[in-house]
């Protein structure tokens, strides 16, 4: 009875994959080269800002797919290593443990990029499923419902990568090993749930993305150790026992560490040389960056349905810094602290209320308060930022939901009574005031993410209802509401598109590939628009555009040796413009790097076989090959020839 969620959720991802289907924003690109309806666009737009996912991820995909999934992708001089960044396919070993990427051995590129899309957010769904139940046990449709619920969260939608989901997935999983091998200490189930585990934390580490991690890990933390401590978790008697029954879930640590640890040595290179970027470099936060707006940012969950429309403001630069999570949970600390200060007068500590309301602390501390980064550096909380601490309350807030609805839980069948209506209200009165507030300050200041629709009213009503149902222990309606307000919030964000928008069909990338025979010869794209570079960098044939992680020296000495390593040593999108003499750098953002092309110059004569431009070019050494018309735009390509 409890596993029919995760078969629904297995019959659901196959129909999907089957299909095709993604939430891809490649299709943004299809007006550039089509004046008609996007036949694969089947619900929702393409959103531009999700360039991380279209101009990088999926592009450097599709050019690891041209190239037959090489280890080290060829199409910068010098090569980059597939391995690392952008969350790419490729043959090496540790595929094995990017379980969303193995569709690219064995089939077509749109079923492919479907199980990438789909497996991470899946995977989140049925890790909160599984620690929900493992709480809830008598309540199934509940623990499916908040995973629907947190997998529509808007961040995750906003910011839908597996270096997102992957982190959560990991923590819940944890979580909920946690509780069941101290509730049931013997058995072989608890080994599989280890070796789960293990292979996520492999899947977590290889992502290298330690802003996301850091905050979950603090949460896992809390979670433990609290649930250790607490006697009500388990029959055992005793820290010790309690730590035995533990035990495969340490060595699944363990074994996931060692992994990990041959993983980084054997292309450590490559990380240097990340870590070694002037941006972002090893970049460390401050304590008390965050500030009273980046507290309204992090509690504006109920409003959070118009971000598109208003592009982020007031809550931040663009929608995907301004997202956030339904925090529900954030409201619950009077009767989180109710509940521990009963169980200290029943003499059974709650040590696990105090650990999440001690995580929140220090969140909260991080955030708020300045002067301690000496302490917050030894503690590794530097190494997130106040933006990706979301992730953090996000799972914090799931977490204290569902342990107050265990806790009342519990209690009715003590027959103990639920919690007084005082302390429902200590959380009902600050979540009506707070939401009521923010309501206030978008309406008085005319904010488009308040006057673009009304539906955000219905929305902040749910949201109080939710931490009132919460408070007093109505699971099932808790979760419906939390699974509606985050669908009806975020469920617009990402397209519902039929496979990806494969450039190497245009008649221009197969015309360039025609030109180029055997592929040996590089190309530049210059132009005013991100076409000639993402037309390059799916082509999978080498050139000097294209977003670069780790930037290759032998690259940049070809380009230009003397060029200052600060313009260059960057994570950063590499384009160019028309210009006169050697290439000339600049950064109009931290990353971005644009550069001046002439044909003429020692570089193109002596690196440079062909241009691809979205302009016509007038230089001395272009020799034009052909003009080619595709809807809209016409593309430009000359070889280059020498200086006369």
């Amino acid at each position: 009875m409890l596993l029919w969620p995760l078969a629904l959720l297995a019959i659901v991802l196959v129909v999907f994959v089957s299909l095709g289907l993604t939430g891809s924003s490649t299709g943004v690109l299809r007006p550039s080269f089509d004046t008609g309806a996007d036949p694969d666009l089947l619900a929702n737009q393409p959103l531009p800002i999700r360039s991380d996912e279209w101009y990088v991820q999926t592009s450097w995909t599709i050019s690891q797919v041209e190239q037959g999934l090489p280890i080290e992708n060829r199409s910068f001089p010098g090569g980059m290593d597939a391995t690392v960044q952008h969350d790419l396919p490729s043959w090496d070993w540790s595929m094995v443990f990017r379980p969303h990427l193995l569709g690219f051995w064995f089939l077509p590129l749109d079923q492919a990029m479907a199980l990438k899309w789909w497996l991470p957010g899946f995977a989140l769904i049925a890790a909160v499923y599984v620690l929900a139940v493992t709480l809830l046990p008598r309540r199934p449709l509940t623990a499916a419902l908040f995973g629907v619920g947190f997998f529509f969260a808007p961040f995750f939608q906003w910011w839908y990568l597996s270096i997102t989901f992957f982190p959560a997935v990991w923590a819940a999983l944890v979580m909920a090993a946690v509780i069941w091998m101290l509730r049931r200490p013997r058995g072989p189930a608890r080994w599989v749930l280890a070796a789960i585990v293990a292979y996520v934390t492999v899947t977590v580490g290889t992502g290298i993305y330690v802003p996301f991690i850091v905050p979950a890990v603090y949460v896992v933390a809390a979670f433990a150790i609290g649930a250790t401590l607490t006697a009500s978790t388990t029959p055992l008697v005793g820290v010790v026992p309690r730590l035995r029954a533990l035990v495969p879930l340490l060595i699944a640590g363990a074994a996931g560490a060692l992994v990990m640890v041959l993983w980084l040595v054997t292309r450590w290179q490559t990380i240097e040389v990340f870590t070694g970027t002037v941006y972002p470099g090893e970049r460390l936060e401050s304590t008390g960056a965050g500030g009273f707006d980046q507290l309204k940012s992090l509690l504006s969950g109920p409003f959070q349905r118009n971000l598109e429309l208003s592009d982020g403001a007031p809550f931040g630069t663009n929608q995907s810094e301004a997202s956030s999570f339904l925090l529900p949970g954030l409201f619950l600390v009077i009767p989180l602290v109710w509940l521990f200060v009963r169980s200290v007068r029943e003499r059974q500590r709650d040590w696990l209320a105090l650990g999440l309301l001690v995580v929140g602390v220090v969140f909260a501390a991080f955030m708020l308060i300045p002067g301690w980064d000496a302490i917050s550096h030894l503690l590794l909380l530097d190494r997130t930022t106040v933006g990706r601490l979301r992730l953090g309350w996000g799972l914090l807030s799931l977490i204290m939901m569902l342990f107050v609805l265990w806790r009342v839980d519990r209690r009715r069948t003590t027959a103990a009574a639920r919690m007084p209506w005082w302390v429902v209200l200590s959380a009902v009165v600050p979540a009506a005031a707070w939401t009521a507030y923010i309501a206030w300050s978008l309406v008085r200041n005319n904010a488009v993410i308040a006057t673009g629709d009304y539906t955000w009213i219905l929305l902040a009503i749910g949201f109080v209802a939710i931490v009132a149902c919460n408070a007093y222990g109505w699971a099932l309606v808790t979760a419906v509401l939390f699974a509606a307000i985050s669908i009806a919030s975020s469920s617009s964000v990402n397209p519902l598109y039929r496979g990806v928008f494969d450039l190497n069909e245009t008649q221009t990338v197969q015309t360039m590939k025609e030109i180029s025979g055997d592929g040996s010869e590089r190309w530049v794209g210059v132009g005013e628009t991100s076409l000639p570079t993402v037309m390059l960098v799916q082509s999978g044939l080498p050139s000097f555009n294209g977003f670069q992680s780790s930037p290759s020296q032998e690259m940049w000495d070809a380009i230009d040796p003397d060029l200052d390593e600060r313009v260059w040593n960057r994570l950063a999108n590499v384009s160019w413009g028309p210009g006169d003499g050697p290439p000339d750098a600049r950064n109009p953002a931290p990353d971005q790097i644009r550069l001046t092309f002439d044909s003429c110059a020692s570089f193109a004569q002596e690196n440079v076989e062909w241009v691809l431009a979205d302009e016509s070019l007038d230089q001395r050494c272009l020799e034009p090959v052909t003009t080619i018309d595709e809807g809209p735009s016409t593309f430009w390509i000359y070889e280059v020839v020498e200086q006369r």
